[in-house]
Order: structure tokens, then C-alpha cells, then sequence
């Protein structure tokens, strides 16, 4: 009786562990979603609160437009809080495609940052009206750590598709590549806007000075086209790569999978082109980077178009 006590025991114990386990699976779960929610709101309301301390403290409190910038200004930061949170959900999205770790990214990601940093604030200390006020660059440079995640996204992708992937069959990296590409465009997309309404807020600063002249300096109407125009250089020297990368790998794909090299009969070349052309259609190897950053970056067009009539002779 006491044998038959102990295995009764025993199984009801093994039950109770069985039915704790997807309990205690599911209260992590829900925590783990919990934190995620919770940071993905925190990133946008910090954001929102600099932008409102900027905005408060400014000195543009004085001139007149100070209600056209001060929301932009603000929106902007709350929109650099929002890529800051989804430039992280995306680098969860990228581990789970292929393994890849921060210590992958740190240099380059570290490297295009400090770059952007010393680019931006050194217009702080240019002689005459190209001078901007340090307030102006600290606005900017919150925008730039914000967007980090998604750089190291960009990063990521390149690191993983220039990587050799060797215990992927050629359907898994056909998979993989679509997934990196498709990632990698989102990306941009979320970085673009960025850039558009950084933009857009310098224009109003500069739009805000020129009302008040001796107020404030007078920079050069030209000074919001270089400013977006270095804006999306700076989105292109980290989306290239990436770009580059699985480009290579793409086409190098297409030529394991399609060879024609070695064919002789016409309708079989015919046939493996056709076929290569599809496969590059589904890779995207057929369009270029200039296409991509023309389609992620809104204001990449119109600045073009407005430099063109500035800067050109007439």
C-alpha cells in the first residue's frame, strides 16, 4: 500500500509539473510582450519630451513662426522614437532570419554615428550666417542615436549576406535573400521619413530666421538642400552596403541555379534566361541602388529638383 501511495504521488506530482510548465511559459510570454509594449511606448514619449524641453527653451520663442517649427520640431522627435523602437524590432526580425550578433555591427554602426555626429555639429562653429545655433545641432543629433537600430539593421544585413552560408541549401538562400531585401527596404523607408522631416524642420527654422533678420542669423536659403542632401547621403552610405552585399549574392545565386555558358541549343538558352530573368525579378538584382534610395527617401526627388534651379546657372 505504501509502494502504491509513493507512485500515486509521484504521478500527481508529474502532473502538476506538466500543467505548471505552459503556465509559467505563457506568464514569461506575456511578460516578455509586457516589456516589449512598454518600450515601444516609452521610445516615442522620451522623444516627444525632448523635442517639447527644445522646443520650451528655444529661443525662437521670440519670432512670430515659432508655432510652425515648434510642432515639426516636436514631431520629429516623437517620429526619431519611433524608428529608435522599430529599428529594434527589426533586429529581432533579422536574428531570427540568421544568427547575427551587436558585436557584428559595433565598428561600422559606431564608425557612420561618430561621422554623423562631428558632420552635424560642426555647423556650429562655421564663421558668418552659415553659423547654427548648438540647439539646432543637439535636435539633429538625437535624431541620429535614434535611428542607430536601424543602421545596425542595415549592418546586419549586409554582415549576414556577405557572410558564406553553406549549410543553406539554395532554396533556404533563395528564402533568406528575399527576406533580407524585404527588410532592408522597410528599413530604409522608416530612416527616409526621418530625413523628409528633418528636413521640412529646417526649412521652417530657416523660414523663422529670415522673418526676424536681426534676431537671428540669416542662413542662405541653399542651407536646407545641403542639410537634406547630407541627411540622405548619410542614409545611402549605410543602406549600400547592405545593398551591395546581397546583390553579390543574388546574382551569384542566379548563376549557380541558371547556367548558360555551357549551353549550345537556342530555345534552351532562350529558356535558362527567361528563367534567370524571373529569378533576378524575385532577387531584385534587377533594379539599382539609385532606384531603392529614390523609393525609401521621399525627399531624395524634390531635392534634386530644388538644386537643380538653385545651384544651376539660368
Amino acid at each position: 500500500m505504501e509502494i502504491n501511495n509513493d507512485v500515486a504521488n509521484s504521478a500527481a506530482a508529474s502532473v502538476s509539473e506538466v500543467r505548471a510548465e505552459p503556465s509559467a511559459h505563457g506568464q514569461r510570454l506575456w511578460q516578455r510582450q509586457a516589456m516589449r509594449w512598454c518600450a515601444g511606448v516609452a521610445a516615442p514619449l522620451v522623444g516627444a519630451l525632448v523635442g517639447a524641453a527644445l522646443v520650451v527653451t528655444s529661443t525662437y520663442q521670440r519670432a512670430s513662426l515659432w508655432f510652425v517649427w515648434a510642432p515639426l520640431a516636436v514631431a520629429l522627435t516623437t517620429a526619431a522614437g519611433v524608428v529608435f523602437t522599430y529599428g529594434l524590432h527589426r533586429w529581432t526580425d533579422l536574428k531570427a532570419l540568421h544568427p547575427v550578433r551587436k558585436r557584428d555591427v559595433a565598428w561600422p554602426v559606431t564608425g557612420i554615428a561618430v561621422f554623423a555626429l562631428a558632420l552635424t555639429n560642426s555647423t556650429a562653429f562655421l564663421p558668418g550666417p552659415a553659423r547654427e545655433q548648438l540647439r539646432g545641432g543637439l535636435l539633429t543629433s538625437f535624431v541620429l542615436l535614434a535611428a542607430l537600430p536601424a543602421a545596425g539593421v542595415m549592418y546586419g544585413v549586409w554582415h549576414t549576406a556577405r557572410n558564406e552560408l553553406q549549410s543553406v541549401s539554395q532554396g533556404g538562400l533563395l528564402g533568406l535573400l528575399v527576406a533580407l531585401r524585404r527588410l532592408l527596404r522597410r528599413v530604409l523607408t522608416a530612416v527616409g521619413s526621418l530625413v523628409a522631416l528633418s528636413t521640412l524642420t529646417t526649412g521652417a527654422a530657416l523660414a523663422l530666421e529670415r522673418s526676424h533678420p536681426g534676431l537671428f542669423p540669416n542662413r542662405p536659403p541653399q542651407y536646407v538642400l545641403i542639410f537634406g542632401g547630407v541627411g540622405s547621403l548619410l542614409v545611402a552610405m549605410v543602406y549600400a552596403p547592405a545593398w551591395s552585399a546581397l546583390q553579390i549574392r543574388g546574382l551569384r545565386l542566379c548563376d549557380d541555379l541558371f547556367r548558360i555558358e555551357h549551353l549550345e541549343d537556342p530555345v534552351a538558352i532562350l529558356s535558362q534566361a527567361e528563367n534567370r530573368q524571373k529569378l533576378a525579378q524575385i532577387l531584385g538584382t534587377d533594379t539599382s541602388v539609385w532606384g531603392d534610395l529614390q523609393t525609401g527617401l521621399a525627399i531624395l526627388a524634390p531635392l534634386l529638383a530644388s538644386a537643380a534651379t538653385v545651384f544651376l546657372p539660368h
